[in-house]
């Protein structure tokens, strides 16, 4: 099934939210599948070139089924594993800014300190 030929970005989401793991499964195949055959590439050479025995990507490809490493494997080769770190993103890092009452404050002090 062609998920994201009927869906925009918004419903794919959504639904992602609730679907359950099986269907998700499928989806995440059937999103690679389609980018390697959007490159031209049969099942065959991808898999080669993804170092997963054949057997095991069309296995995958099919179904969904997979071991995580084979998954990374597989998008280490759709040359997609840079977005990885998108999945579990650092905290934002704030610095802590003076607010207005304590920079007055500083500057009271340093207006009454001798020079």
């Amino acid at each position: 099934m062609a998920y994201d030929l009927w869906m925009n970005t918004d419903q794919e989401v959504e639904l992602l939210r609730d679907w359950p793991e099986p269907q998700v499964c499928r989806y995440l195949c059937a999103k690679v599948r389609r980018a390697r055959q959007e490159a031209g590439e049969t099942q065959a050479g991808f898999a080669a070139r993804a170092c997963v025995p054949l057997r095991t990507y069309k296995r995958f490809e099919a179904n969904g089924q997979a071991t995580l490493a084979t998954f990374v494997q597989v998008l280490r080769a759709l040359g997609r594993t840079q977005y990885l770190f998108m999945l579990f993103p650092s905290a934002p890092t704030t610095t802590v800014s003076a607010s207005l009452d304590e920079k007055l404050k500083r500057l009271r002090l340093r207006s009454m300190s001798p020079r």
